[in-house]
């Protein structure tokens, strides 16, 4: 069984211009099920939680896009 540590992940966030641009980040992956996220400005950044199961760094990808814009995530 995973720990709530091993359940966080840190990533890259590549796009993020302003304050409007982390918060629409921020709320995206608010907004899928099973994550509770916190995003920064500097550094540009997300620190992602899974409470249920992991998602891939494809399926946060997706869905940023989708929900948020364009912004690019990569893990750190």
């Amino acid at each position: 069984m995973k720990t709530t540590k091993d359940m966080k992940k840190v990533y890259k966030v590549e796009g993020m211009m302003c304050k409007n641009c982390r918060r629409h980040v921020e709320e995206a992956l608010n907004a899928m099920d099973g994550v509770r996220a916190e995003v920064t400005l500097d550094p540009p950044q997300a620190i992602v939680e899974f409470l249920k199961e992991e998602k891939s760094l494809d399926e946060l990808q997706a869905f940023v896009n989708q929900e948020a814009g364009n912004y690019k995530l990569s893990l750190i």
